[in-house]
């Protein structure tokens, strides 16, 4: 029956055309990564399935035999181009311009060389004869050793290839799977005929089938290519970005390996470390950052980089794959030179604001009073008197300064308890001690908040605070209430009768820029707003002509605590008197 249909060389033709047609829609992706190169790879395809597919049809040994340097030709440079496209498209692009790639390319045409000029020398193969099959001109010759050297560099780069895109598919999850898979899979189709043609294996050795297999081979690359936008998203994109951001971070990033050995680095840690050019990759972080634990996050180191001391943050965090197993570790360390710098300046001033300059004011106040006392004369008694106030007001500013500092300055996430209407009880009580006001509270009494219990009373105090003080009215109104909030967050509603607060006071808390603070008339309300963000929570206000709604919103660590909080007590923070704005 197949002695009539020659339906070995129609079906490598066929083949050979489907490719052609392939690389008519590939041409316009032929500028993206790996474009070139796979184009390439499907048209030594196509020029393998076409002149196989002629050159059954030939007879004469000569013609025949002229056959051979285009499917070898084909054979030769299929490995060298997918080889390519797989370097290109997995970000890999620098190895393209290597000496070792540049060895590979030279020897595949050593080995085409070879092939053109064997009735020369009979290196690749002897015994070249035409042997029909199925009514076609099959050849068979001796493979000779250096035929075999051929083919398993052609079988190299395509197994190297398809392991570069397999990485892919593991190291970069699904994003890039699906298409990565298909291409990498797909050489297998035509590769196993191809072995089984070199290793002669079959009833009919002279049958070379791989061009037959092209097709499957295509299917699985159409699919990635039409149906998983194979040049629209490339993994080189991923990988060149995993390197991009680490090199332009800016801050010294180390990567070791789980026995503590350099695997990888980026540019500022060679300029921080010190690490040696070029060398530094598979040596132990030890020998160049003893003072290093790369298991162990935290602590401060100190170089001197570039002539000047620095000091530098550790961070550190551990690899692990998938399973939990531990590979190694990231160790990033952070410049905080500048900011440990300011620290200090900001201490030393407000080491002389707190200490030296309160002393000096409360001997000024002391005298103030004395004169104030001897003087008979009214004009300059009032002028004393004004003294005495602005002198009170400055010693009172150093003492906001002194709370922010003892409720903001220590470590985040010190969450307690707190039961909230002890707490607006004891800030009532101190406030109705040194005023007259109306100050209701109208929160459940078994409402309980578990937050940063000393910045939570900080924020209350000056909220209600300044709702008394800042008020004309004989008696001032101040009412504290709950409302609805978002579930898992508290919400207050703190109302007055006052005159409200100043546009331009709530203008300076969104501002941009630093704006001075006068007369430490804005003090309290930033400590409302460093208060509320130290929290994580948000701080509304809405002044009419009744007075200021102040509208905060405060997240409850009780619903993530819920387990630890079984074994705590209910904690009521000790309450000050409230740091009241100064008109």
């Amino acid at each position: 029956m197949f002695q009539s249909i020659p339906w070995l060389a129609a079906a490598s033709i066929a083949s050979g055309i489907v490719s052609v047609g392939f690389i008519g829609y590939l041409w316009p992706y032929r500028d993206r990564l790996g474009g070139r190169f796979f184009i390439a790879t499907i048209g030594c395809e196509a020029l393998w399935a076409l002149a196989y597919g002629v050159a059954l049809f030939v007879f004469d040994p000569t013609l025949r035999y002229a056959f051979e340097v285009p499917i070898w030709l084909a054979i030769n440079f299929i490995g060298v181009f997918f080889l390519a496209f797989a370097l290109e498209y997995t970000g890999r692009s620098e190895l393209l311009r290597s000496k070792a790639m540049g060895a590979v390319v030279g020897l595949q045409i050593l080995h085409t060389v070879v092939v053109v000029t064997n009735p020369i020398h009979g290196i690749a193969w002897t015994n070249y004869r035409i042997e029909p099959v199925f009514g076609l001109a099959t050849v068979t010759y001796a493979h000779q050793p250096w035929l075999f050297v051929n083919a398993a560099g052609f079988i190299a780069m395509i197994g190297v290839a398809s392991f570069l895109l397999a990485d892919t598919v593991f190291s970069y999850g699904p994003l890039y799977r699906t298409q990565a898979a298909a291409i990498a899979i797909s050489p297998i189709f035509p590769g196993l005929p191809f072995l089984l043609w070199l290793a002669e294996v079959g009833a009919t050795p002279p049958l070379n089938l791989t061009p037959l297999l092209f097709p499957i081979h295509l299917a699985f690359d159409m699919y990635a290519f039409f149906s998983r936008d194979m040049f629209e998203m490339v993994p080189a994109a991923r990988r060149i970005a995993d390197r991009g951001a680490i090199d332009s971070l800016g801050t010294a990033v180390v990567i070791v390996d789980a026995g503590e050995r350099i695997i990888e680095h980026n540019d500022e840690a060679t300029r921080v470390l010190g690490l040696p050019a070029g060398t530094a990759l598979g040596g132990r972080l030890a020998e160049h950052a003893p003072d290093i634990d790369p298991a162990a996050s935290g602590g401060t180191v100190t170089r001197t980089v570039d002539g000047t001391e620095r000091t530098y943050a550790v961070t550190t965090a551990a690899l692990e794959t998938a399973g939990g197993t531990a590979v190694g570790n990231t160790v990033v360390l952070q410049d905080i030179t500048a900011e440990r710098r300011r620290e200090q300046r900001l201490a030393v001033l407000n080491r002389v604001l707190r200490h030296n300059l309160r002393n000096d004011l409360n001997v000024v106040q002391g005298y103030l009073d004395i004169a104030i006392g001897r003087v008979d004369d009214a004009d300059l008694r009032g002028m004393l008197e004004t003294a005495e106030r602005k002198t009170a007001g400055v010693v009172e500013l150093g003492e906001k300064a002194r709370t922010i500092e003892s409720a903001m300055g220590g470590e985040a996430g010190s969450v307690a308890t707190v039961a909230v209407e002890p707490l607006l009880e004891d800030i009532r009580d101190d406030l109705l001690a040194e005023t007259d006001a109306e100050i209701g509270i109208e929160v459940p009494a078994e409402l309980s908040v578990r937050t940063d219990a000393s910045v939570f009373a900080v924020v209350l105090e000056n909220l209600i605070g300044n709702g008394v003080v800042h008020n004309d009215a004989d008696t001032p109104v101040v009412t504290v209430r709950t409302v609805e909030a978002d579930p898992g967050h508290v919400g207050f509603e703190i109302e007055d009768d006052g005159p409200g607060v100043p546009a331009h006071e709530l203008d300076v808390l969104d501002a941009t820029e630093e704006t001075a603070l006068e007369h430490g008339s804005g003090l309290g309300l930033w400590i409302v707003k460093w208060g509320v963000a130290s929290l994580g929570g948000t701080v509304d206000f809405e002044v009419s002509e009744a007075g200021t709604t102040v509208r905060l919103t405060l997240p409850d660590a009780a619903d993530a605590d819920a387990t630890r909080e079984a074994g705590e007590g209910t904690a009521t923070p000790g309450t000050s008197a409230p740091e009241r704005d100064n008109p």
